[in-house]
């Protein structure tokens, strides 16, 4: 049992829960796991329904158990902080920095778990979470790192229907020697004190942030429509042990932009870009290899590119890992509910989606579901290239949530059961279950039933699921002990079999209650 706090860490505590509050219905939570391809740190993301305690906010700065992860956006769709998520490795914090102050940006940079940045905007009151991400938006342009994942994901969460948005990592897991910190103009890490006193200088009033001036810089291009890496590493330079490869995805780029004069295109794009240019026996046999049937794929694993890879937002370039012309919408965070069956939300162009597993899985219900909640015409792409270019990579991302008792299926159709069995008329004996009553045995321990008679009590209560879902539903209730074949007046009906169940008050049903009166 931790010992009472000290008045200093209350107020080192206190003054951490005040700068990162957020959601107050549930939080989030990290399990890591193996390092991918790209040296990122792999793990399961999930979010638990519940109040985020003391002792939640105390183990996280101690470094104790599962690291904290806070959800910006409130329930009333504002928040009082926001992040630019630059998921590089390697990264130069200094140099962001100097950038930041250049263009006199009130942020303030942390390490990230992976090691790249979190770019923080803090504000001393709540704003519209659409003021929030547009501002970050505009400033992640400015600094160069457009298509970073921008926090808070969401403008607006669905909370009536189980919706909670997605958290952040908070820095200062184990504050003391984490590798979580804020970093000063300087370079140097920071301890929480001084992180305070980073937040205390540039966190904002509400008007201070709608002035922030973000100018749009125009951004030329060296590969128009083509994928982010590739822009990138064309203003960074493409390091000399990774040109062969970085040269192929240029390829790949040029046969798709120019399929006319594409080899042209790469022999002056070695001369441009290559640091020194590969051998003109190399740029031939590289030609030689993208021009094979099938191997005309970007590499987008392999080095350089997987440091630098944004894939959310190359799915939307003309040239990108896309399927053809007609350019996908932005897909953003994808979250599932745990229920039965499961709950899905998706980020659509800014638009919170709400789809079932089919929907998600088929392109092409995938594109009726975006018509029909957010007014959005979007391609559908071949079944394959839906999985492989969009649907792996947004599993890849997936946020799990324990879903709400009320929007849980198993739970709606356990009050059904208990409202069946215990707050209507019952069967006196065995031979009654033929008028369509429950049955409960002298002892009170089992109660049986008809299955087609509590499935027409269900859908007298609006009960959506059919016959054979409520009966899969049934076979996992806690109560259920089987089916049995009993001999009732020369006849042998199945009876489901379930531990008897208590009475409350509370589960008496409308449809019970005019039955039982009228």
């Amino acid at each position: 049992m931790r010992s009472p706090f000290t008045k200093k860490e209350e107020v080192i505590m206190n003054k951490f829960k005040t700068i990162f509050q957020g959601l107050e219905i549930a939080y989030g939570q990290y399990q890591p796991g193996e390092r991918g391809e790209n040296g990122k740190q792999q793990g399961k993301a999930f979010i638990v329904r519940g109040t985020v305690t003391d002792d939640h906010w105390d183990k996280h700065l101690r470094g104790e158990g599962a690291a904290l992860g806070i959800i910006p956006i409130t329930e009333n769709n504002d928040c009082r902080w926001g992040c630019i998520d630059i998921d590089e490795y390697n990264f130069d914090h200094t140099s962001l920095i100097k950038t930041i102050r250049n263009h006199k940006l009130p942020l303030i940079v942390c390490r990230s778990k992976s090691g790249g940045a979190h770019v923080f905007l803090f504000t001393k009151e709540n704003i519209p979470a659409s003021l929030m991400q547009s501002k970050l938006k505009e400033m992640s342009i400015i600094l160069g790192y457009e298509g970073s994942e921008i926090f808070p994901k969401q403008t607006e969460i669905l909370v009536d229907r189980g919706d909670t948005g997605n958290f952040l990592n908070l820095p200062y897991y184990n504050e003391m020697k984490g590798l979580r910190y804020a970093i000063n103009d300087n370079g140097a890490g920071c301890t929480l004190e001084e992180f305070y006193q980073l937040y205390d200088k540039f966190s904002l009033r509400s008007e201070e942030v709608e002035q922030i001036k973000t100018e749009k810089k125009k951004i030329e291009e060296a590969f128009p429509g083509g994928p982010p890496c590739l822009n990138k590493l064309a203003s960074t330079g493409f390091g000399e042990g990774s040109r062969n490869n970085a040269l192929f995805n240029v390829a790949v780029y040029y046969k798709q932009a120019h399929p006319d004069t594409w080899e042209d295109e790469i022999v002056k794009a070695n001369m441009k870009f290559m640091e020194p240019p590969l051998s003109n026996s190399e740029v031939q046999q590289l030609i030689k290899s993208v021009n094979r049937k099938g191997y005309d794929k970007y590499r987008c694993k392999d080095a350089p590119i997987n440091a630098v890879c944004q894939s959310g937002l190359c799915r939307t370039k003309r040239f990108g890992v896309g399927f053809g012309e007609e350019e996908m919408p932005v897909l953003g965070s994808l979250t599932k509910y745990s229920s039965t069956p499961p709950q899905w939300f998706l980020d659509v162009d800014k638009k919170r989606i709400e789809l079932k597993s089919e929907q998600l899985y088929s392109p092409n219900l995938f594109a009726l579901a975006c018509l029909d909640q957010a007014n959005l015409i979007v391609p559908i792409p071949k079944p394959k290239d839906w999985k492989q270019h969009f649907l792996k990579p947004m599993m890849q991302g997936l946020q799990e949530v324990e879903p709400l008792e009320s929007l849980d299926p198993v739970n709606e159709l356990t009050g059904l059961l208990q409202d069946w069995t215990t707050n209507r008329q019952s069967a006196r004996t065995i031979d009654d279950v033929f008028n369509k009553l429950p049955f409960t045995d002298e002892k009170r321990e089992y109660t049986y039933f008809r299955m087609e008679d509590f499935y027409n009590f269900c859908k007298r209560n609006h009960w959506e699921k059919d016959k054979n879902q409520t009966g899969n539903l049934i076979k996992r209730l806690d109560e259920f002990e089987g089916e049995e074949r009993v001999r009732i007046k020369k006849q042998q009906p199945r009876l489901i079999k379930i531990k008897t169940m208590k009475q409350t008050e509370a589960s008496v049903s409308k449809t019970a209650y005019l039955e039982e009166h009228f």
